[in-house]
């Protein structure tokens, strides 16, 4: 017989014999380990809860959970509760209120790592979910580089308001020489209570005294606003903006230059002006070396805003955009604020400093030429070569950054 033939004949007749055994089983290709289900519920201000039902052929024995916020390289372990069993249901709690606060309009993705008694491990697919108040029924408008999340106010009202915005900003991305920049996202809030559940607190007397009108959250590319000013929407994302731009860790702006950048973009406001004026008349201005940080009594706090704004108004104005964008390069790339002024301004920070007085009771300041030179285009790629040596250092050191605050009300 041919050699085919008889080939043919033998599984025939085995399939004769037996052919039950060459069907597939019924569980063949099912995992040992499965989700059943995968949801999440916000208590908002309080808690984000994740809650997880899942089965194995086996008793589980174990689930991790891991979780990101935001765009976050840093990865957050957790460890639901749940009594082992071949069917569980687990809950596992983040913490988004007091020492944990969780900004409005941050993204959390996660997901489970399961194990059985016998040994089978198992990693479920990626869940996400937006960190928003539920109560409310957000909408979107969406703009390169910016998205607005609103609710209860008139749609046409956050178009005109996010498009004149992102115009007016052109000028902070030429000031930080920033080509792309990563999407911001806003969350507007309507009002005062609102703003109580939605901000951080700052401390009683700001509460109380409704100081802060926003947040802008650096690590997260977003910021939180009470209404829907320009003003307010221009300075929260200037603070983003420098964010982007700044990526070393070795560099930190003092509050002054921080918030003060931030209130220049606003444009002029009156109120500013006669606060700094009293200031200097009445021998009250605060010592620049001393406003590294954001005082804590809320008539500090206004003199701070006022004199931040005046000192880079006048650094702006005397000097030029090119200086300041030397400032900001020098301290990127590692220098303290002082070396920084001295390499851009050609001065000390008490000169500086001097020269603004002066400029507040009336002199004339001479000018400096605008092109800082190449001094300043050397400390720029001496910045660059320090990004590239630390980058991986500054991912794992940053975690969840301060907020930097509007001006106050």
């Amino acid at each position: 017989m041919p050699l085919l033939a008889t080939i043919l004949a033998a599984l025939i007749a085995l399939a004769s014999a037996g052919g039950d055994q060459l069907m597939p089983s019924p569980n063949e290709g099912v995992m040992p380990i499965r989700v059943i289900s995968s949801s999440h519920s916000i208590a908002f201000p309080e808690e984000i809860v994740l809650r997880l039902v899942a089965e194995s052929d086996s008793p589980i024995t174990h689930v991790r959970l891991v979780y990101q916020l935001g765009q976050q390289d840093t990865r957050i372990y957790g460890y639901p509760e749940f009594t082992t069993s071949s069917r569980i249901d687990a809950d596992f709690r983040i913490k988004t209120g007091g020492a944990n606060f969780l900004p409005s309009g941050v993204d959390v993705t996660y997901y489970y790592h399961i194990g059985d008694a016998d040994g089978n491990e198992f990693s479920s697919e990626r869940y996400s979910l937006e960190y928003l108040d539920p109560k409310y029924d957000w909408q979107r408008y969406r703009l390169p580089g910016l998205e607005v999340l609103w609710h209860d106010r008139p749609a046409s009202e956050v178009r005109a308001a996010a498009l004149d915005v992102n115009e007016r900003l052109e000028q902070v991305r030429d000031l930080l020489r920033l080509d792309e920049t990563s999407t911001m996202k806003a969350v507007i809030l309507n009002g005062r209570r609102e703003a109580t559940s939605s901000l951080p607190k700052v401390s009683d007397a700001a509460t109380a005294g409704h100081l802060y009108g926003g947040f802008a959250y650096g690590a997260f590319d977003v910021f939180v606003l009470v209404g829907l000013g320009r003003e307010g929407m221009i300075h929260e994302m200037t603070h983003l903006l420098i964010d982007d731009a700044l990526t070393s860790p070795l560099g930190r702006l003092p509050a002054w230059l921080n918030e003060g950048l931030a209130m220049y973009f606003e444009g002029p406001n009156s109120w500013r002006e006669r606060t700094v004026q009293d200031a200097y008349h009445r021998g009250q201005l605060m010592p620049l070396r001393s406003m590294g940080a954001t005082p804590g009594v809320p008539s500090d706090v206004r003199r701070f805003y006022a004199q931040s704004w005046s000192v880079v108004d006048f650094m702006v104005e005397a000097y030029g955009m090119e200086r300041m964008s030397a400032l900001l390069g020098a301290i990127d790339s590692g220098m303290d604020t002082d070396e920084a002024v001295r390499v851009a301004y050609d001065m000390s920070l008490d000169e500086l400093e001097s020269r603004w007085k002066r400029q507040l009771g009336g002199d004339v300041i001479e000018r400096l030429p605008a092109d800082p030179g190449t001094v300043g285009t050397s400390f720029i790629i001496g910045g660059a070569v320090v990004v590239a040596l630390t980058a991986v250092l500054f991912r794992w050191l940053r975690g969840v950054p301060d907020a930097e605050e509007t001006e106050p009300e």
